[in-house]
């Protein structure tokens, strides 16, 4: 009888302290607002890494991370918040406003990594590679089953891409080579996850399905959007078939004439392989090349000039390349210069409204580059092969928080990336976090002065 009621004993305590991590893990109930970017940058003068009360963080772990941080060749400069503080909805406002921060501190090169309870999201403008820091994040996070782990491999790959050795940054294995600490706070979590028992992983598996469930959503909405892309250049090709025809030699002396048919067909056969929202880049980068192409085309036909090679349409990339750029303000947001085919641009100049290229979100209508976050690779493929154009395009938008978390830094970011990590119990990241980003390319020291030392 003794040993029996032990046993329940034993059972209802597990069962409550598994109730009891489920709860402390529960985005809900740890939601806040992020903090000051202000208040954050002062604490960075003494400290790479802020801890906000709330987070997962042990005191052990802190140091640990904190040490790294101050051991790296680069700046980097980490923020830790209670689990849910953020999202990929939130998360390029925040990390916009932190980089602000940095730049009127004196400090415009720097990488910055957010850790929302144990979800990692980075951006840098220390990395020349656009994109990179969001790709690091990622990789840190597949490699390691420990947060101070992660962070210490994260550190190390940051310095590699910042000292130009992508390669080493990029490699699968992990970086962060573990001392005893590292050891300690594994033990220490694999002790959370045994007392937990059952109940993070239900946690663990419910935060899986949800995110699962985002991206095959997400994937969805984007994939239709650039099948109507795709299905536009096809029927244009079709209208002036006859054109070039006509026009000798069945049309063979006109070689973008090709150019446009094969570029097509390959948009139509990447858009069918498409298993990630990120791989729309892809098919939106041939789309470009086979519009311009068809630019030529018309043009040669109707014996007019060659058309320059410029950004397709900033309204409507199925407008194809732009003809000029124009003055333009997004509702509430900064006047900017913006690529336009002539048709928008003169609509614009004459005070009318562009014809936007507008896609379903959660049942309404909106502009692409205020559709969210899986819309970052679709602006990419179209745009990103224009240099610092993008910068101030997007600049005031959705789309400007999660290319570059910020403008006027020299580049833009390539990295919406969710991790792809199926943690367990006590995995770093919790198979949910990853790159999100970058806000630029640029590299070197941080210019400005110093304020209170080299901080």
């Amino acid at each position: 009888m003794t040993h029996s009621l032990r046993r329940a004993g034993a059972a209802i305590a597990a069962l409550i302290a598994g109730l009891i991590v489920v709860l402390a893990l529960s985005p809900a109930a740890n939601a806040a607002a992020p903090p000051d970017a202000q208040s954050v940058v002062s604490n960075w003068k003494n400290n790479p890494l802020y801890v906000v009360s709330g987070s997962p963080l042990t005191s052990d772990q802190q140091s640990e991370i904190s040490d790294a941080l101050k051991g790296a060749d680069s700046k980097i400069y980490a923020v830790a918040l209670p689990d849910g503080t953020v999202d990929n909805s939130s998360i390029g406002p925040f990390m916009t406003s932190l980089n602000t921060a940095l730049t009127q501190a004196g400090r415009p090169r720097a990488t910055i990594a957010v850790l929302d309870g144990q979800t990692l999201f980075a951006a840098s403008t220390a990395i020349r590679q656009s994109g990179l820091a969001g790709e690091l994040a990622n990789r840190a996070v597949s490699a390691n089953s420990d947060v101070v782990d992660g962070m210490k491999d994260f550190t190390n790959r940051v310095d590699s891409a910042v000292a130009g050795k992508t390669r080493t940054a990029l490699d699968t294995g992990s970086q962060a080579n573990p001392g005893a600490g590292g050891t300690a706070a594994l033990v220490g979590l694999g002790v959370l996850a045994l007392v937990g028992g059952g109940g993070y992983f239900l946690y663990s598996s419910n935060k899986k399905k949800k995110r699962a469930i985002q991206e095959a959503k997400d994937l969805a909405a984007v994939k239709q959007t650039v099948d109507e892309d795709v299905t536009k250049l096809g029927e244009e090709i079709t209208a002036v078939d006859a054109d070039v025809t006509l026009s000798g030699e069945g049309g063979k002396h006109i070689e973008e004439w090709q150019t446009a048919l094969d570029s097509y067909e390959k948009a139509k056969t990447q858009l069918a392989t498409i298993q990630r929202v990120d791989q729309v880049r892809e098919v939106t980068q041939t789309l470009e090349d086979g519009r311009y192409a068809l630019a030529v085309v018309k043009a040669k036909v109707s014996n007019e000039p060659v058309p320059e090679r410029r950004a397709p349409c900033f309204f409507n990339p199925q407008h194809g390349p732009s003809a000029r750029d124009v003055r333009w303000a997004p509702p509430g947001g900064a006047v900017r210069d913006v690529p336009a085919c002539r048709a928008d641009a003169e609509a614009v100049e004459r005070g009318f409204d562009p014809q936007m290229r507008e896609v379903m979100v959660d049942g309404q209508r909106r502009p692409y580059y205020d559709a969210g976050p899986a819309y970052q690779p679709y602006a990419y493929g179209y745009y990103g092969g224009f240099g610092d154009i993008m910068t101030g395009m997007f600049i005031g938008t959705m789309m400007g928080s999660m290319l570059s978390g910020g403008f006027g830094y020299g580049g833009y970011g390539a990295g919406y990336a969710e991790g792809s990590a199926d943690a367990g119990a006590g995995d770093f990241g919790g198979g949910d976090g990853g790159g999100w980003g970058d806000f630029g390319g640029g590299g070197g020291d941080f210019g400005g002065g110093d304020f209170g030392g080299d901080w």
